[in-house]
């Protein structure tokens, strides 16, 4: 295997925990990939990208009652999910995330703060968003509707901190193709067998892990690719099948 700096380390077994497209379309050269081809790779459709706002905020008496995890619609469903999905624009409406862990752990933040992010699904880089353009009056138009709403009234003159992430962070900075932020779409021809498989076709002994392979997106999903991988990795190389045995399920 050879880094971009040129150093070259030998190894028996490669395990690619970067996205499934960029393992397959950046760090294996076409030669060597039968299966895994670039038309393959790039036909399989992408999941959605996010904008991640974190901030913090002076507690006030009287807040309302936000929880440690809020799901807030936005007013349109079906519509603004093909606008995500399918037209991929940013459209005027948006649905959100908002995470507050200092309800919880007030240890998370200085006394009288509490520490944020709000996360939206927004469209992957494959449509035509200019980020650099937008992201910091999107940002804005977020916190905006969360203060004038009343979820955190009076949220613009208690900001203490804001920073966001966008959809170029996740495919400049992670790795992701196209921006994606939970790897493959999870749709039924990508689902179960017809999703990345854990061990590669193309190359003898090389196995990936993460949301981009089975079985998919999500914490629980991704802990339970690292145990198949495991698993195919102690298949291939004869480990004793007691252990094997002894892997959580």
């Amino acid at each position: 295997m050879t880094l971009a700096s040129g150093e070259t380390l030998a190894a028996d077994i490669v395990v690619s925990n970067a996205d499934y497209a960029t393992t397959y379309l950046k760090l294996i050269d076409k030669a060597h990939r039968r299966i895994n081809r670039d038309a393959v790779v790039k036909f399989r459709k992408q999941s959605m990208s996010l904008m991640v706002i974190y901030f913090g905020y002076e507690k006030r008496e009287g807040d309302p009652d936000v929880r440690h995890h809020n799901i807030i619609l936005g007013p349109r469903y079906e519509e603004l999910l093909t606008d995500i999905f399918e037209r991929k624009i940013l459209a005027e409406d948006f649905s959100q995330y908002l995470h507050v862990p200092t309800l919880t752990d007030p240890s998370l933040a200085p006394p009288g703060h509490h520490a944020a992010y709000t996360l939206i699904p927004v469209p992957n880089t494959l449509g035509d968003v200019d980020w650099d353009a937008v992201g910091e009056g999107f940002a804005d138009t977020v916190l905006n509707f969360l203060d004038d709403r009343g979820y955190i009234p009076g949220l613009r003159e208690r900001l203490v901190y804001r920073s966001f992430v966008t959809p170029d962070y996740f495919e400049q900075t992670l790795g992701a193709y196209a921006g994606n932020g939970f790897g493959v779409e999870p749709r039924l021809t990508q689902t179960a067998f017809f999703r990345p498989h854990n061990r590669s076709e193309d190359v003898a002994n090389l196995y990936l892990v993460g949301q981009g392979t089975q079985p998919g997106g999500g914490t629980p999903s991704v802990m339970m690719s690292a145990k198949m991988t495991a698993r195919e990795i102690a298949r291939d190389h004869a480990v004793d099948p007691r252990v094997i045995a002894r892997m959580p399920a």
